[in-house]
């Protein structure tokens, strides 16, 4: 299941969708809860990180991003915790992967969004 805390800047929906899209494309995460807190990570230096605690996922990110950064984001901390889930160690695997799919799956989301207007 899906919880947002924090200031989301209106993204709710975006969040929203963008968690729908990846669910459709990884099931085995609707097993698990994931929070995404919305929050200044500007002192970190970082757009957004992720942690898991058991069956559950709490998603810290940024609220000075802009729509497509944020997908972007959301998407790369949506696969981490599939990786967590698989058991994905590699650190430079798992940003490999994380880069690429973000990338992957906001142009899809982008043409799916598109074809429905």
């Amino acid at each position: 299941m899906l919880y947002t805390s924090g200031n989301n800047q209106g993204y709710w929906g975006i969040t929203t969708a963008v968690y729908s899209f990846f669910c459709n494309k990884y099931q085995p995460i609707t097993d698990y809860d994931v929070e995404v807190y919305h929050t200044d990570l500007t002192n970190d230096n970082v757009k957004g990180w992720q942690e898991q605690n058991g069956d559950e996922f709490l998603i810290h990110i940024d609220t000075h991003l802009d729509p497509i950064e944020y997908i972007k984001t959301l998407f790369h901390e949506l696969v981490h915790c599939k990786q967590d889930i698989l058991g994905v160690k590699d650190e430079n695997t798992r940003e490999e992967e994380a880069y690429h799919l973000e990338e992957v799956y906001c142009n899809e989301l982008k043409l799916v969004t598109s074809k429905l207007r």
